[in-house]
């Protein structure tokens, strides 16, 4: 079901592209202050195809963004340009930098096989594919794609982690260019199921200093399932493959929505930083944004915090800066009753940029509403479970998936013990959400018909609003 656009919903500090479909992030790094963005592109349609490019973007704060055209565009013999990553070729290891390091991107060609290519550049911007590609061939698995290339000090060589179907593979280099199998992961441990994409691999160490290494990878789902979802593993890596050591009764989320896919992390930086892409494979190509369709997540800086349930991910947003002024606070034992719209809003909201804060000892439900009814909610429970229900949030019948109940709430328990502070991001039509120092994170996509101007808090607790 697709309908026709009513109004403007593109973000102000979310990557978008001009026009035209976009979907997973691709080739993050950052360099000389410069953050670079590649990602997937159609630059014909708002829907994607199988010719696929890479557009390049770059930004000096992660939150505006300057269009450098395309990177990267379908090879006649080797197919389209599917995801990947980049690194900066500290030494020339691979020979093709000319009086300093080149930049080398790795993606997948996509042709009769899914094998692995490599482009160079050394100005940083264009970008030249390498005349030897594939560099790692393939003429047997179906599903064999997103490579995450990385610097393995462990073993003084290039590690790159491969999503293969039910596994990813992962393959050293001492050049970038002649690879070799090391290990794999996954054939047993796959948690949610479904197929493998877009993985990562890195290290993080706790607050009193404990390395674990974290593997993420996002699983293409049945629709059944809800839609397609990132999870990660923790464990350790000893330079050729990667081994689970922290397990869960349940497989863990890098994000409790539905709207944030194919999460891959910078390179070149100290701290690491993550951005995905902000929809779901299920409906993407249907969402009301008339000649563009994708977006970005905000950057997230992530961290790794024990909680009462294990070490868990965390990550916090680069956003807006904000000043946040308590316009009301809630009387103590006010509790929520249900699903409800308060009868009055307890604060205006100034445009479709903003952030609300909420501070509480306990239950709540964030009401977020407009003129014409919808209504957006967040809320914390009785039994500790925070809840985003977009089931009344706007327009929803351009696609079963998205309309239907199991993706209207998204839930997940409370890790953290004490007091909870809640942050809401939202922009234009996006909400990504935060609590317990990041360990709660959700991402939702929204279409409301008017922007909402009203919001209001049940419960005990403090409401915070931008002037």
């Amino acid at each position: 079901m697709e309908r026709s656009e009513n109004r403007d919903y593109r973000p102000e500090m979310h990557f978008t592209p001009k026009k035209g479909w976009t979907n997973d992030p691709n080739g993050l790094f950052l360099k000389d202050g410069v953050w670079h963005l590649f990602a997937q592109h159609n630059p014909l349609s708002p829907k994607w195809n199988v010719g696929m490019h890479w557009l390049h973007a770059t930004s000096k704060d992660l939150l505006t963004w300057k269009d450098q055209g395309l990177a990267l565009a379908p090879e006649e013999k080797l197919g389209s340009i599917f995801s990947g990553s980049a690194v900066i070729d500290c030494g020339n290891t691979s020979g093709l930098g000319k009086g300093g390091d080149p930049i080398v991107l790795m993606y997948t060609s996509h042709g009769e096989y899914e094998q692995q290519s490599i482009a160079y550049s050394n100005d940083g911007m264009h970008f030249i594919p390498y005349s030897g590609n594939p560099v790692i061939p393939n003429t047997e698995k179906i599903d064999f794609r997103d490579p995450k290339v990385f610097r393995n000090d462990i073993l003084d060589c290039w590690t790159v982690v491969l999503a293969a179907g039910d596994h990813v593979e992962f393959y050293a280099s001492k050049d970038l260019i002649h690879w070799d199998k090391t290990g794999e992961f996954g054939r047993e441990e796959k948690g949610l199921g479904g197929i493998f994409e877009c993985p990562d691999l890195f290290p993080l160490r706790t607050e009193d200093g404990e390395e674990y290494w974290i593997l993420m990878s996002s699983m293409l789902l049945t629709f059944d399932f809800g839609g397609s979802r990132t999870q990660y593993f923790v464990g350790e890596f000893d330079g050729r493959t990667f081994r689970q050591t922290v397990s869960a009764p349940n497989p863990l989320m890098v994000d409790s929505g539905y709207d944030n896919y194919a999460q891959t992390t910078f390179f070149g930086t100290s701290d690491k930083l993550m951005m995905g892409w902000a929809a779901n494979p299920g409906y993407a190509g249907v969402v009301p944004t008339g000649e563009y369709r994708g977006l970005m997540t905000y950057a997230r800086r992530l961290s790794l915090v024990k909680t009462k349930c294990g070490i868990r991910l965390a990550g916090k947003p680069v956003a807006p800066e904000s000043s946040l002024t308590a316009h009301f606070s809630v009387p103590q034992g006010r509790t929520p009753e249900g699903w409800m719209k308060p009868e009055k809003a307890e604060a205006k909201l100034k445009g479709e940029l903003f952030n609300i804060r909420v501070e509480t000892d306990g239950p709540f439900v964030l009401v977020l509403s407009n003129p014409e009814g919808d209504i957006l909610r967040v809320a914390l429970d009785n039994s500790h479970q925070f809840t985003v229900d977009r089931s009344e949030s706007g327009i929803k019948d351009f696609s079963d998936l998205y309309e239907s109940g199991l993706m209207s709430v998204a839930k997940t328990e409370r890790l953290l013990d004490g007091p909870v502070t809640l942050d809401l991001y939202f922009d234009h039509m996006i909400a990504e959400i935060f609590a317990d120092e990041g360990t709660f994170a959700n991402t939702t996509l929204v279409f409301p018909k008017e922007p909402y101007t009203e919001v209001a808090l049940l419960g005990s607790g403090t409401l915070w609003t931008e002037d």
